[in-house]
Order: C-alpha cells, then sequence, then structure tokens
C-alpha cells in the first residue's frame, strides 16, 4: 500500500470539494482531492452518462431492492456543476428556520447559522464566478452586493410565461444564473446555443467548479487532485482518539490501493455519498461507522419535491425576435416566480418555486411549441428518509447504497398545490394539452440535502455549525449533506457560500495565516 501525506484530504470535486481545496490551499497547506470520476468534455450529456454510474438500492413495496436509486449529481470531475442549468438562488430567511410550516414529526429544520453568517460568503463566490441577476427583481430575494452581470434577457418562451404570470397578479423575475450574460472572469458571453442543463457548456460561459476562484491564486504544488480515485475509508489514529489520521482509496486505472496520511479531511462527495463513507469507516471505537454514535449518520436525506407541467402554444403567439433573445435558443430557464414560496393557501403556508424549464428540443411541431415549468420545493426533513449500507456488495466489493425515501403525506398535498398553480400559470399563457411531468425526485433528485446535517445537538445532527463531526476533531462536511433543512431553491449556490465559510474555519484552525483583504 503507497502512503503519502498532506495537510487535508478533500473527498470530492464538485460545487463543495472544489471551493473548500482551493480556499484551504490558497491559505499555504496541502491539499488532495479524491474525485472518483473524470473530466469530461464538451458535448458529453447526463443521458449518455448516468447509465455508467453505479446506481443506489430502492426498496420496493414487497420488500425488494432494486438498483433504481440515483444517488450522484454526477460522478466527474466538477461533480454536478459540470451538466447543471447554473440557477443560482440564495436560500431566504424562512429556508434557515422553517419550523412553523413543517410537520410534528418531521426533524428540527433550523439551521444553526443564520443568513448572516452566509451572506459574506455568497457574496465572494457571486464576485468569483459571475451570477446574472437583476437587483430588487425576486420580491423574496434576501440583501447582498449588487450584481457583478446583468441580467440574461427572457427567451421567447420565457416573454410569454412573463405576461402571464402579470396578468394574474404574479411578479416575475430574471432566473438567477451563474452564466456570463456579458464576459466575465476570462469566460465568454453565452451565446444562446441552447438550454445547456445536463449538458457539458460548449464555450466556458456557465460557471465550472474546475475553474480557480480568482481572489485566490493557489502556491505552487499545494493542491493535488486524484482522478479516479475512489475514497474507500477513513482510518482513526486508535480507537480512542478522536482524530481521523489517514484516508484510504483506490486508484480506479490501476487497482492501486492507497493511502493518504491527513491532519483534516473534509467530505464533499454529496449528502448520500459522504454518508456513505462514514458508514463504511467502521473499525474499533466506530462499530456502526464514524460520527454515528447516535445512529444520525444518512438520516433527514432530502431530495426535494418536485415536478413539471407542460402545454403547446401556437408558434405566432410568441413574441417578436429581438438580437438579443431569438426567441428559438437561450438557457435553461430566463424567467422565476417566487410568489407561491411564502402562501398562505399553500398547505402549512409554504409554497416553492416555479420556473420556465426548457426542453432541449425547441423545434416547432405542427406549427406549436412546447412550453414548460418546473415547480420544486422543501421536504420534510424526516429521521426514517435515511441512507444505509446493503448486505449486497457491488463492483469494487464494497456495500451497495440503499437509499430509503417515502414522500410524506404534507409534500404530497404541497407538490399538488404547486402543479395547479404551474398549470394555472400555463393556460394563461394560452396553452393546451397541458400535463404533469413527474420528475421521479423520489429516486434520489439532483438536489442531494441532509445525511450529515448540522446542528448543536449530536443526539439529533451529525456536524456542528462549523462543519465538523460532533464525534470527530478533524472530519468535517462541507456538501449538501450539512442542510438540516433543504430549502425551497435549487441548492449550489448555497453549497458553494456555505463550503467557503467551513473552509476558512478549517485553514484558520490549521494554522494557515489569514487571507488578504480584497
Amino acid at each position: 500500500m503507497e502512503f503519502e501525506s498532506f495537510d487535508v484530504c478533500v473527498v470530492g470535486s464538485g460545487a463543495s470539494g472544489s471551493v473548500a481545496a482551493q480556499e484551504i490551499a490558497s491559505r499555504g497547506l496541502r491539499v488532495l482531492v479524491l474525485e472518483e470520476g473524470r473530466e469530461l468534455s464538451a458535448g458529453e450529456s447526463l443521458h449518455g452518462l448516468e447509465s455508467a454510474w453505479e446506481s443506489a438500492l430502492i426498496p420496493t413495496p414487497g420488500g425488494l431492492l432494486r438498483p433504481f436509486g440515483r444517488p450522484w449529481s454526477a460522478s466527474a470531475v466538477g461533480g454536478g456543476m459540470a451538466l447543471y442549468a447554473g440557477i443560482s438562488f440564495r436560500l431566504r430567511h424562512v429556508d434557515l428556520d422553517a419550523g412553523p410550516h413543517v410537520a410534528p414529526d418531521a426533524l428540527d429544520p433550523a439551521w444553526p447559522i443564520g443568513y448572516e453568517d452566509l451572506r459574506p460568503y455568497y457574496d465572494r463566490v457571486e464576485r468569483c464566478i459571475g451570477v446574472a441577476r437583476e437587483l430588487g427583481a425576486d420580491p423574496l430575494e434576501p440583501p447582498g452586493s449588487p450584481p457583478v452581470l446583468p441580467a440574461h434577457p427572457l427567451s421567447g418562451r420565457g416573454q410569454l410565461l412573463a405576461a402571464a404570470g402579470r396578468r394574474i397578479g404574479l411578479r416575475p423575475f430574471p432566473t438567477p444564473l451563474a452564466i456570463n450574460s456579458v464576459p466575465y472572469a476570462g469566460r465568454p458571453a453565452c451565446i444562446r446555443c441552447g438550454p445547456c442543463n445536463e449538458h457539458v457548456c460548449p464555450t466556458g460561459a456557465r460557471a465550472t467548479a474546475t475553474a480557480l476562484l480568482p481572489d485566490a491564486p493557489l502556491p505552487p504544488g499545494a493542491l493535488t487532485v486524484a482522478h479516479g480515485a475512489k475514497a474507500l475509508r477513513i482510518v482513526l489514529h486508535d480507537r480512542h482518539r478522536r482524530r481521523a489520521a489517514d484516508v484510504d482509496w483506490l486508484d480506479l486505472r490501476t487497482r492501486t490501493r492507497r493511502t493518504a496520511r491527513v491532519r483534516c479531511v473534509v467530505l464533499a462527495a454529496n449528502a448520500i455519498q459522504s454518508a456513505a463513507l462514514l458508514l463504511r469507516s467502521t473499525q474499533p471505537g466506530a462499530p456502526r461507522g464514524l460520527g454515528n454514535s447516535t445512529g444520525m449518520v444518512g438520516r433527514g436525506l432530502s431530495f426535494k419535491i418536485s415536478g413539471y407541467v407542460g402545454g403547446t402554444v401556437p408558434t405566432d403567439s410568441l413574441p417578436a425576435a429581438g438580437p438579443a433573445a431569438p426567441i428559438d435558443d437561450g438557457p435553461f430557464s430566463t424567467v422565476a416566480f417566487s410568489d407561491h414560496y411564502l402562501d398562505p393557501d399553500a398547505p402549512s403556508g409554504l409554497g416553492g418555486l416555479l420556473y420556465e424549464a426548457s426542453e432541449e428540443d425547441r423545434a416547432p411541431v405542427d406549427g406549436r411549441i412546447r412550453l414548460r415549468v418546473h415547480f420544486l420545493a422543501a421536504d420534510q426533513p424526516m429521521r426514517s428518509n435515511a441512507v444505509r449500507l446493503a448486505r449486497s456488495r457491488g463492483p469494487l466489493n464494497l456495500p451497495r447504497i440503499v437509499i430509503d425515501y417515502t414522500t410524506h403525506p404534507l409534500d404530497k398535498r404541497r407538490l399538488g398545490y404547486l402543479a395547479r398553480r404551474a398549470s394555472e400559470l400555463l393556460a394563461k399563457a394560452g396553452a393546451d394539452d397541458i400535463r404533469y411531468e413527474d420528475s421521479n425526485y423520489q429516486l434520489g433528485s439532483r438536489h442531494l440535502h441532509g445525511g450529515c446535517r448540522a446542528g448543536t445537538d449530536p443526539a439529533r445532527s451529525v456536524v456542528d455549525p462549523s462543519g465538523r463531526v460532533h464525534d470527530l476533531d478533524n472530519v468535517y462536511v462541507v456538501d449538501g449533506g450539512y442542510f438540516p433543512y433543504a430549502g425551497g431553491v435549487n441548492p449550489t449556490f448555497t453549497i458553494q457560500a456555505n463550503a467557503l465559510r467551513i473552509a476558512d474555519g478549517i485553514a484558520t484552525s490549521l494554522g494557515a495565516p489569514p487571507r488578504p483583504a480584497n
């Protein structure tokens, strides 16, 4: 077995891992990133990639386990950011303490930090990667720095939805996107070549996790990224210590088992994979896995309830195309609505977002084009919704991951409410043949939260407010597993901001000098 020493090992190179690794390395510490996936190329899509990723097991009503679960945002360098739509909302204040709106049998949804703890890190990430948005247009947008990029013009479909929304009293606003509307941070402006969701951006206009934060230059040799590297287990110094000493990992290209000797471990593999790694790390002193002395690792898993409604309108109902926003192209989403987010008519008073969700094929058919709206909301954080390990083993002789997830009755009512509101919006836009489309979120959404939930009580959480695992002194979680409540917006931007906040604290705790003032 090969050994190499680093200050920090970061498991995963997605939205959280890339930010944490770059921040810690920029402070002069040696960082190893273990990334199981490979670098993706322009033109690759989720549809063409996902079949190669190991699935999770899902319990069927009859009790059998079937391999239908989706335990990845993306198994690739850059994680889900390599394929996402760039939608970049900040959590709203209610998302950080949604107690009055959750079911009585849910876990405590309150975050152990407040918005003001996240705000400077939201601002810094936005300044680094660029987020195109319109100041003050979103009625529920929390405070922050002025936008660094102008909002994208609405697509023709977006204009039609916005006009329909206004006629029924809604307040449409441009969807905030980490896609350049003008050249920024060394990346070109979007050329509006089509909806890029679930595709690698062909031009680089969309922000990626692999691009270095421009205000954090790295010392030579500070950051090492191992591709095709599967983290197997975290090993304690000894059974009486609270400190991790090693990370055992497998080089998938050579099938060589290696060990990184570290001062600190940062889990950034996603909410499912990070919990699974802790559960796999059984050893003397941790018979149920690391961080699991109270049985909370894997629990509170959340995916967001979501769905789509679609319909068709005559092609000539679209607004005339202008040079800035041709009607046949543009990002996946250009217009959004938050009017049903805090909504007294919604079950529990907390609804969710509606936004344009254009399909890949936008060509007219028989003189008609499709409109589609995505609706999503936070699900109840339930103890019974959990990641666990099966007795059966997968291709690497590791225990298979099992996803136990059931939609709460309250969330079923909330989902129906949002589907009706989205259908009303399409009807007002003149759409016919309006139909509901299932997102199959219950199999494992691209929005992965919980499993290593944060809190101050170790009996009800896995990590403390700083992201440190309660049972250990030097293991941290920076991905969506931290979320005690999913929040009703796309999580990537918050994952980045929170990872940067936690990484800042880790670097300081390891004796790194402070960051220079901007």
